[in-house]
């Protein structure tokens, strides 16, 4: 695995190079983007692990099992929906590692599917801060919409998932 990463940041490199080569006026702001993202990125590092760790001491698998496996049904289907529109508030890059230990903890495919794309696509305050500027037939109509989207992905999920775990 850290041959195949150390690949892509490599060809990543070598197109940046090329680009840039192409281009040389497109440096600076470039490296201008890039430096801010870093040290913006670098301000939220360490709430994600210390969020992640939290996550990880205080939430057991058999409450996610519980609330978020197999047996969860629908009823575990919108928690995850709740849940992770309640999260929404933090960058949407922070919602992969929540879900890889949702994974680990034993939630089923479609929970973290939804969850994932209820933290990325129906943030409570986001939804407020539409409400006021687009008014409330648009927000209804878009947030009806999503949640059927968002439900309907992590049923698409939670089948492709099983089709592929029957394989030898």
């Amino acid at each position: 695995m850290k041959i195949k990463s150390l690949f892509y940041f490599l060809f990543f490199i070598l197109i940046s190079c090329l680009i840039f080569a192409l281009y040389p006026d497109k440096l600076m702001p470039s490296l201008h983007t890039t430096l801010s993202s870093l040290g913006q990125f670098a301000l939220i590092l360490p709430a994600i692990i210390l969020l992640m760790g939290i996550f990880s001491v205080l939430v057991t698998p058999d409450m996610i099992e519980k609330n978020f496996g197999d047996k969860s049904g629908l009823k575990g289907n919108l928690k995850a929906l709740f849940f992770g529109a309640l999260m929404s508030t933090g960058p949407f890059y922070l919602s992969f590692p929540m879900a890889k230990r949702l994974i680990d903890k034993g939630a089923k495919p479609s929970a973290v599917v939804i969850f994932v794309s209820a933290w990325n696509g129906i943030g409570i305050i986001a939804e407020i801060v539409e409400l006021h500027y687009m008014g409330f037939p648009f927000t209804l109509i878009r947030l009806t919409l999503n949640i059927l989207f968002i439900f309907l992905c992590g049923i698409v999920a939670e089948y492709l998932y099983s089709l592929a775990s029957k394989k030898p």
